[in-house]
């Protein structure tokens, strides 16, 4: 039976991710570093098949245990650090995290690894931004606001991961009769994705995830909040314009999809809901959804942006589709009243 481990599997990609692994009859087991976790209690309440572990991430032999213990036939590395970190030196707690990982996976005979990646990795290029794209070693300038070092650090993430699908080889310099290694590459596919709203959303740095709450009754109006990088949130909405943006739960489909896959025919997709990139027509799908909102919205369309074709950052799950018959079944407006439906039935958010 298969059993697949989702490092970083409370946040808000992976408690999605658990659930679509169980919607299939997989069993999950999701790692926490919380002594007390809402999300992974909810979880674990709504399927006999996902169960939480508490683990240190950081800790090589914490993981071996779990490795142990389990047996797991997949890995979905979700974890990250760099979104609340303070110092470079928590930021930097991932690449420990995501060596300690794939090493357990390694070691312990798992065959396929999926791996949350992301647009960011295209920070500083001239669209399209295709799976093709190479990278330069320097990262020459921000994308949206995106910061240089998350964006070399995500690249990085990439190469390190991409690495333990490849046959290893002995250095040089290794002495003549060496006895080899055993071979055990692991199969790795990276799902690049862009910002996302949805269940678990709690940020609080995006329009739409800020609108949804406006719409749910958790805040009371729209304008007055801040957005990323502390921008009001009006205005991040017209900053925003041409960058694409995801329904959590499509995310999860796709990585299920990869790690249940017989074959893969790429190791890199772009992830894509395929939703209008015009903040004009994302706020008149909200209004579609929600008109008695309006007031509280305190935005019309027409004080937002078209964001013009030649913006476009020809970022799409084409790919993706091609290989594995995916397309996402959501709407912005089915999506967007699915997450606010979720609000309203789930308090601690």
């Amino acid at each position: 039976m298969e059993k697949i481990f989702i490092a970083g599997g409370t946040g808000m990609l992976g408690a999605s991710t658990a659930r679509a692994f169980a919607a299939k009859g997989i069993q999950v087991i999701v790692s926490s570093r919380k002594d007390s976790d809402v999300v992974g209690d909810k979880l674990e309440s709504e399927s006999r098949l996902i169960k939480v572990e508490r683990v240190d991430l950081n800790n090589a032999s914490d993981l071996n245990t779990l490795f142990t213990k389990h047996k797991f036939t997949g890995l979905v590395m979700l974890a990250h650090t760099h979104q609340y970190a303070l110092t470079r030196d928590k930021n930097n707690e991932i690449y420990p995290i995501t060596i300690n990982c794939l090493e357990m996976a390694r070691k312990h005979g798992v065959k396929r690894v999926v791996f949350g990646g992301s647009l960011a990795v295209y920070g500083g290029l001239i669209p399209p931004f295709s799976e093709s794209v190479t990278f330069p070693p320097e990262v020459p300038a921000e994308y949206v606001g995106m910061p240089k070092f998350e964006v070399a650090m995500k690249r990085a993430l990439e190469i390190i991961a991409l690495d333990y699908g490849q046959d290893f080889e002995m250095g040089l310099s290794v002495p003549p009769g060496t006895e080899k290694p055993e071979p055990h590459e692991l199969e790795v596919v990276i799902l690049r994705a862009p910002s996302m709203f949805g269940p678990g959303y709690q940020t609080m740095g995006s329009p739409i995830g800020i609108a949804a709450h406006v719409v749910a009754g958790k805040i009371p109006q729209f304008k007055g909040n801040l957005g990323y990088k502390h921008v009001p949130i009006e205005m991040l909405w017209g900053l925003f314009a041409g960058a694409p943006v995801n329904y959590v739960k499509d995310n999860a489909q796709c990585i299920q999809i990869a790690m249940c896959a017989k074959d893969l025919k790429h190791n890199i997709y772009n992830i894509s809901s395929g939703f209008t990139t015009s903040p004009r027509e994302q706020l008149q799908a909200i209004l579609n959804v929600a008109p008695e909102c309006a007031e509280q919205i305190g935005l019309t369309p027409s004080e937002l942006p078209e964001a013009p074709v030649e913006m476009d950052a020809g970022f799409n799950s084409d790919l993706f589709t091609k290989d594995f018959g995916w397309k996402s079944s959501y709407t912005l407006e089915t999506a967007f009243t699915d997450y606010v439906s979720w609000l309203k039935d789930n308090n601690q958010y």
